[in-house]
């Protein structure tokens, strides 16, 4: 990776932490910065949760999050390969927290209880008849019951076919296709943790696919999770398209998917 792109790659994995409340230490972002200036190589980099619990007793809390921010940065290096479906979700989400948080690439089976958002049991009826794709079965959940992520995202992911779905749209349709899409992958939720990061690092690198890219270094953890939780439960996706209409703009297609700032260098 070029400076450049080592600069986009942190700066894209400290904001999707922090949209999960996943809070680096200080002695990852001392191994950060030198693994952006160079001075550090992308295996010492991941390695820095383990050394530093050799050094001293950790909080397993704090090193379960250094361990999903190296991870985050290693999969971004590496990259995944962009079959689409599923199985990208489920690569994606391997290569995030393999190594830090149990389960990972592995669809969650929940037995169809209700689930947890913010912490808080949720009791939501039926789903709209005018969401063509969200399943209408939820009667304690705003999430597909576990019994059907794999039904629900084969029709998710039938209708996204790839991105041609946004083929020929305005900047306004693409917002407003992009906003529906989200929420009903934000619905899939098809792992017990980590939904949020694998899908904005999904939908990142899908959206520079068809020309355009994502400045999430300016949406805060409020705005992401009210806009996020009014499509749930609300089933109202207006605060998604205000967000993805602040932070769309056409891709630079000589520089990775991964953006946090319009301002990091030549990359952008």
């Amino acid at each position: 990776m070029t400076p450049a792109e080592r600069a986009s790659a942190i700066a894209f994995s400290y904001k999707n932490c922090e949209l999960s409340a996943i809070v680096p230490s200080d002695a990852m972002v001392t191994a950060a910065n030198g693994y952006q200036r160079g001075t550090i190589n992308l295996s010492n980099f991941v390695e820095t949760p383990e050394l530093t619990a050799r050094r001293k007793r950790c909080n397993e809390s704090q090193l379960r999050d250094d361990r999903i921010f190296a991870r985050s940065v290693r999969l971004i290096d590496y990259g995944w390969p962009a079959r689409g479906g599923l199985e990208e979700l489920k690569t994606i989400h391997r290569g995030l927290f393999v190594g830090a948080v149990a389960g990972a690439g592995k669809l969650r089976d929940d037995g169809n209880t209700a689930c947890q958002t913010n912490g808080r049991a949720t009791n939501q009826s039926n789903r709209n008849d005018d969401l063509p794709i969200r399943q209408h079965h939820q009667q304690q959940s705003p999430y597909f019951p576990s019994s059907l992520i794999e039904t629900g995202a084969a029709n998710i992911f039938s209708q996204l076919d790839g991105g041609s779905c946004f083929a020929g749209l305005d900047r306004a349709g693409f917002i407003h296709a992009l906003a529906s899409i989200y929420d009903e992958l934000n619905a899939l939720h098809p792992f017990a943790y980590g939904n949020g990061m694998v899908l904005r690092m999904f939908i990142s690198e899908l959206t520079h696919a068809v020309g355009w890219d994502l400045n999430w270094g300016t949406v805060t953890f409020e705005s992401y999770r009210n806009a996020t939780n009014l499509a749930l439960f609300e089933h109202d996706i207006s605060e998604l398209e205000r967000m993805y209409g602040s932070i769309t703009r056409l891709a630079n297609p000589t520089r990775i998917f991964l953006i946090s700032g319009w301002d990091q260098g030549p990359a952008h």
